[in-house]
């Protein structure tokens, strides 16, 4: 498959800590800070996107020192590779905040069995004194 059939996305593109000389390909107001491959992909499967191509030990050529990786698709007849990173960007911040609200369940759920078993070791041990 050639380069022509295809587009490559870093996770560069949408880093609100970079400027765009250093990759940031959309503006301010869609980047999102240090978004992750794993995000990235997540925005894609959100926006219904196939043929998705990941690619962990590549970096991006302004930021080669830092391994991000990439993700390759497919193009989408009559769009424009900005307006899909626009959605990209948009749905990404949709992703990050569900994964957000996701860990802060899993830590809530993590305290409760931490303090489950705090009980049941005081428990424990107010039963061996009697």
């Amino acid at each position: 498959m050639s380069e022509r059939e295809e587009w490559i996305i870093y996770p560069e593109y949408f880093d609100s800590r970079l400027s765009r000389r250093l990759g940031r390909k959309v503006s301010l107001q869609h980047a999102i800070k240090s978004p992750q491959l794993e995000e990235l992909y997540e925005a894609l499967k959100y926006l219904k996107i196939r043929g998705i191509r990941i690619e962990k030990d590549k970096s991006h050529p302004a930021n080669w020192i830092e391994r991000k990786g990439r993700i390759i698709i497919y193009k989408i007849p009559g769009k424009s590779k900005h307006s899909l990173l626009i959605e990209i960007a948009k749905a990404l911040k949709h992703v990050r905040i569900k994964m957000l609200r996701k860990k802060k369940v899993e830590e809530a759920e993590k305290k409760k069995k931490k303090k489950r078993k705090d009980i049941e070791k005081y428990l424990e041990k107010f039963m061996q004194k009697k």
